[in-house]
């Protein structure tokens, strides 16, 4: 003869649970979108910049140092375009025989929606390349 065990609720503790758990994902992930989207574009600006950055360091010294600073202020002007409001961001350019990489950091505020509450949360979003000379 069969065992006939009582079945739980549809609505019970762990479904209740498991409904708040996801709307709190929800709620935070709601709240960082705007900070997500930034530094999404950052690091998408950065992409862009990378073979530039990949192209004057292949060039001989004095111009290839120009040409980094050119790229770099060039990117300085666009994070404030791109919504980073932290005046201390940093945009830093590493160039080497082996490695290329351009990084951006900054600090960037969580504001909870209908709290109100605010966590800084700090930004590096980094783009590098191998910088091998490629010959054909």
């Amino acid at each position: 003869m069969a065992t006939h065990y009582k079945q739980p609720r549809r609505i019970n503790a762990v479904s209740i649970s498991l409904l708040l758990i996801v709307c709190a994902g929800g709620w935070v992930g709601y709240s960082a979108w705007p900070i997500i989207s930034v530094n999404a574009n950052v690091k998408n600006e950065l992409g862009e910049a990378l073979p530039r950055v990949y192209k004057a360091n292949l060039l001989p010294e004095p111009t290839s140092t120009d040409a980094i600073t050119r790229v770099h202020d060039e990117l300085m002007s666009k994070m404030k375009k791109l919504g980073v409001d932290d005046p201390k961001v940093e945009v830093i350019i590493s160039r080497s025989k082996e490695k290329v990489s351009v990084e951006a950091r900054y600090t960037a505020i969580l504001t909870l929606q209908g709290i109100d509450k605010t966590r800084p949360l700090t930004m590096s979003p980094k783009v590098e390349t191998d910088a091998a000379r490629v010959d054909w």
